[in-house]
């Protein structure tokens, strides 16, 4: 009968059993996992349905296909509506289409809507990106004045 020798890796490692022998051990830091963690345990938060109804769910698996679950009602809301938003922007044509990633490369000025503390608040940037980001200062005013309720739910506004 041979003898027995256990290896434990130093916290925060595994075995390399690519790299290692018999005789030469190595260690890797363990991978990070990119969803939280074990795949073991369970989620609870709200989900954006098929039909845009946001949803309530508790006890779902961590796996891979509940990677869609946001935390809070708020966030959901705040998703819905960037995905409202977007549509606005992109097939109305009184606010100018989206300010695409090229426009955002030069220093020009873009008049965005963003948050400052609880409140909308209305600025011009150059090289800050927004999401919220129009052509000109009448772009951005209209739409605020017409689609006030759905950035508030953006920008997670009470």
């Amino acid at each position: 009968m041979g003898k027995e020798v256990k290896i434990t890796p130093p916290e925060g490692y595994e075995i390399d059993k690519e790299n290692s022998t018999f005789e030469c051990i190595k260690f890797k830091p363990v991978a990070k996992k990119k969803w939280r963690g074990a795949y073991d345990s369970l989620v609870s938060g709200y989900l954006i349905e098929t039909d845009s109804n946001i949803r309530h769910w508790t006890d779902l698996s961590e796996g891979g296909e509940n990677i869609n679950i946001f935390a809070t009602e708020k966030q959901a809301k705040s998703a819905l509506a960037m995905a409202q938003i977007s549509q606005i922007m992109a097939n109305d044509d009184r606010f100018g289409g989206v300010v695409t990633d090229e426009e955002w490369k030069d220093t020009t000025l873009k008049f965005v809507i963003n948050r400052v503390r609880n409140t909308i608040n209305k600025a011009a940037f150059g090289d800050s990106y927004e999401f919220l980001s129009f052509h000109t200062q009448e772009q951005r005013d209209l739409f605020l004045e017409e689609n006030e309720d759905l950035i508030k739910d953006y920008l997670m506004i009470d």
